[in-house]
């Protein structure tokens, strides 16, 4: 017998012996993989529920913050233009295409401050505004009637169609509208009210930002209602807004959105429901905690609840383990196994280029535009300038204090200052502009085809009273202030180093500068 044949035989000895094993070990590889199919489907039941808890909770994160930056937007008007007529609000919400930008938005809304002395003077000039309708609005007036020692009625509704009710409305007449009004007020940032009947039908709520008076210290809340000037808004309807946030694919989900009111306020009182899906006919507290998921979050100045309750139900006779079961074959196990794990590797792989191609052109922390977008943005500026024969400018702004900020209340609170940095300058430049970072406590603003040629300077005051007004830490109150160095197209440079290199070292100077002042021999 050759060498050949002693190797054949053996082999088929291997394989005899093989079959024999594998026959024995087939059906314990049967149950063991029903045992793991059947544990795997719960986890993978579990991970698909968590998914559906976090895409919702993230749905309505974004909605929220895209109604916050549009009502910011509106307010960066009020804060360019010092009077902003009817016209300029229209326009301003016709080019956001605002029905197609934010599910559910019923109106946008500017309410001036007007007192009791210069209501028929308003009420007239209104009747007589011919900027939009030609025959004006002669039936212009305050409502609720009555005289009160002043007023926030609507003048301005974008779009007016279908929210004329609204039109004239006082909104300091009635507590459930006021409430909010001064929160945004006296806070300064965007606030939200509790779910309330629209004077248009139906339940929604309105998300409002303060105006201020022009040039007028707003560190404190006496100061900031002394410069109290009117509000603007968004008026959302919950059910169109929140109603359409579970996927269909997951209608076995039921959704409960609730309002629990105030975040500095009593969260134990009564939880009005902003929007529940159609299958919600049993309080969700009743579900077990594994078929129950509740993530709470902030939204404008309000405590909101989540809710994802599923259907109880037993897998171990689902599909999957079942088939599992019935086949007992390893090998196709095994396979099945290997492609599901390279479709999760592949959708993995996904995910991760996805955010690898978001965090190449974004900061990390802040969310603002890179040194590289930025450069790309520079780059399209000037090229935008050259053509039209306009202006721009570059701003450069180093924080003061940021160093001795982070290294006495840790990081956590130097990343609270530089997300508060980039929330600010967002709020006092157009939607057209530019806000980015470049890295550490570096911060850029460009400020693209300027329509006067000075508009940089009060864009560049705003900027410093915004960042010189203290920030809220652990019950600490930090205020950064900042340096700031501007170049101008074409006066400091036609081309993006040049601008770049003149607005730092204008900022370095106006650094230097301070310092020198700060340590200046007093006389």
């Amino acid at each position: 017998m050759t060498i050949a044949s002693e190797a054949l035989d053996r082999r088929v000895w291997l394989l005899h012996r093989a079959a024999a094993v594998m026959g024995l070990l087939g059906l314990l590889a049967s149950l063991m993989l029903w045992h793991i199919t059947w544990r795997s489907s719960i986890a993978e039941a579990d991970a698909r529920f968590r998914d559906s808890s976090q895409h919702v909770t993230r749905l309505v994160e974004e909605r929220m913050m895209r109604v916050v930056e549009l009502v910011a937007g509106f307010r960066g008007l009020f804060s360019v233009n010092n009077t902003v007529t009817r016209q300029q609000f229209h326009a301003q919400a016709t080019a956001l295409r605002l029905p197609d930008r934010v599910p559910g938005l019923q109106v946008v809304q500017y309410c001036p401050l007007v007192l009791h002395a210069a209501r028929g003077t308003f009420e007239a000039s209104v009747r007589d505004d011919r900027s939009l309708d030609p025959g004006g609005y002669p039936d212009f007036a305050f409502r609720p009637s009555g005289s009160r020692a002043f007023y926030l009625p609507v003048l301005y509704n974008e779009p007016m169609a279908g929210n004329e009710a609204a039109f004239g409305h006082d909104m300091a007449a009635e507590p459930s509208r006021w409430r909010s009004v001064e929160q945004a007020r006296d806070s300064g940032e965007a606030a939200a009210s509790a779910p309330l009947p629209l004077l248009q039908g139906e339940t929604g709520i309105v998300i409002r930002q303060a105006l201020y008076h022009g040039d007028t210290p707003l560190w404190t809340v006496a100061q900031r209602r002394v410069a109290f000037a009117g509000v603007v808004g968004a008026v959302l309807r919950t059910r169109d807004m929140l109603g359409t946030l579970l996927p269909e694919t997951r209608n076995a989900y039921q959704l409960l959105i609730e309002d629990r009111g105030a975040i500095d306020g009593d969260t134990s009182q009564p939880r009005p429901v902003l929007a529940a899906s159609g299958g919600f006919n049993a309080m969700p507290d009743a579900a077990a905690p594994a078929d129950r998921l509740e993530q709470v979050i902030p939204v404008a100045g309000r405590i909101w609840a989540v809710v994802l309750v599923r259907p109880p139900a037993s897998l171990a006779f689902a599909p999957a383990p079942l088939a599992a079961l019935l086949c007992g074959c390893a090998v196709t196990a095994t396979l099945w196994w290997l492609l599901h794990g390279l479709a999760r590797h592949y959708e993995s792989a996904s995910s991760i280029a996805g955010r690898l191609a978001h965090a190449a052109q974004h900061d990390g922390l802040t969310g603002l535009p890179n040194r590289r977008l930025l450069g790309q943005r520079l780059e399209e500026a000037i090229t935008a300038a050259e053509r039209h024969k306009g202006g721009m400018a570059l701003i450069f702004i180093d924080l003061d204090r940021f160093k001795p900020i982070n290294d006495t209340l840790g990081h956590e609170a130097g990343d609270m200052v530089l997300r508060q940095v980039a929330l600010r300058l967002s709020g006092v430049v157009r939607p057209s502009d530019t806000v980015a970072r470049l890295g550490g406590d570096e911060f850029v603003v460009l400020l693209c085809r300027l329509p006067q040629p000075d508009l940089w300077r009060s864009v560049a005051d705003r900027i410093g009273r915004s960042l010189d007004q203290p920030m809220s830490y652990g019950g600490q109150r930090v205020s950064v202030g900042a340096s700031l160095g501007v170049a101008l197209y074409p006066q400091h440079g036609t081309d993006a180093e040049s601008l770049l290199r003149h607005a730092d070292e204008a900022m370095y100077n106006a650094k230097r500068s301070r310092r020198a002042m700060e340590h200046a021999p007093v006389a």
